[in-house]
């Protein structure tokens, strides 16, 4: 007998699969290297551009005509190619805004998204705008904030005496979360801690028709001495006039010792009081300009300005002595 041996087989070799080499492989793949390419924000923006070239407090039709739209973007790429040809705010005539606001959100009180809320200001010295406003800009796209939805937009105001940028929240009445904006603005601008912030909600600047006057620390740039002064500064100064210049108008037997000291002096030292009165006259225009000068220096209203001017005219230091008492406290 013969055995037939079985015959071994190997099984074939699948072959290997062809790479798709076709154009149109390539250029999805490029397209997806593209897409990645992008960096993407949290969410989307847009520049707005206001420029009024009067004073006069407008309504807010005129005010939404002036309201020009500058773009919107999604990515870091697109904030740049916007943010590289727009000028600096130190390069922006008197009276310009720049708004930066969430998209399909305008910089408008009565906005839907924006009645309910406020904003936080900052009043800056001349100067000093460009670099806070570059620095909260990055913090605002780069949700450095964190209180989800509350942050509408910011913007920054170019004005004569001074420069503002403010932070619009959504809801005002939510003090924690407006706290919370507050102090974090402090920290991404690197200010002191005790630089005053002003908040004024929207509804008080629907009611009064403007953005940046009647805040709480507005209302409180102008602070009067005691009445004590008030009552013997004017009345040394009326009386020194008469002295001076109108001496016949006193009633010196009715003032009886008082009388009789006064006469003395108008008798034997005239020129001595008249020294004095106009020493006394040209030094209350010199603490009046002073106090102009610290109000300015304290990014004090103009309206504010005026009154510290005429008050330190009439009281002298103890006017202006308030003012150098703010002054050292480091007022922003």
């Amino acid at each position: 007998m013969t055995t037939n041996k079985d015959e071994i087989t190997t099984p074939e070799t699948p072959e290997k699969e062809k790479i798709d080499n076709s154009p149109s492989t390539k250029d999805e793949s490029n397209m997806s290297d593209s897409d990645s390419s992008f960096h993407l924000l949290e969410g989307r923006w847009t520049f707005w551009y206001t420029h009024r070239p009067t004073t006069f407090r407008n309504s807010s039709v005129n005010y939404d005509s002036c309201l020009k739209k500058l773009g919107t973007f999604g990515t870091i790429e697109e904030f740049w190619c916007y943010y590289d040809h727009m000028k600096f705010p130190s390069e922006l005539p008197f009276y310009s805004d720049i708004h930066l606001f969430k998209e399909n959100l305008k910089p408008m009180w009565e906005e839907e998204g924006n009645r309910l809320g406020g904003k936080w200001i900052l009043r800056l010295k001349k100067g000093l705008s460009t670099r806070l406003w570059e620095s909260l800009v990055f913090a605002v796209i780069g949700e450095q904030f964190s209180v989800g939805k509350e942050i509408c937009g910011i913007v920054c105001s170019i004005r004569p005496q001074e420069d503002l940028i403010s932070i619009w929240t959504k809801t005002a009445n939510n003090q924690i979360v407006t706290q919370r904006i507050k102090e974090t603005m402090k920290k991404v601008l690197s200010l002191p801690q005790e630089c005053p912030l002003e908040y004024k909600t929207h509804n008080d600047s629907l009611r009064d028709n403007c953005s940046y006057r009647n805040t709480d620390r507005m209302r409180k740039n102008f602070e009067s001495p005691k009445f004590i002064w008030w009552l013997v500064v004017p009345t040394c100064a009326i009386l020194l006039f008469l002295m001076v210049h109108w001496p016949y108008a006193i009633p010196f037997h009715s003032l009886g010792a008082l009388g009789q000291f006064l006469y003395h002096l108008i008798s034997n030292y005239r020129l001595i009081l008249l020294f004095i009165f106009w020493s006394v006259f040209l030094a209350h225009i010199y603490e009046a300009f002073a106090a102009r000068q610290i109000c300015r220096q304290l990014n004090i209203d103009q309206e504010s300005t005026y009154l510290w001017m005429i008050q330190t005219f009439i009281l002298g230091y103890p006017s202006l002595r308030i003012l150098k008492r703010y002054s050292r406290r480091g007022l922003w």
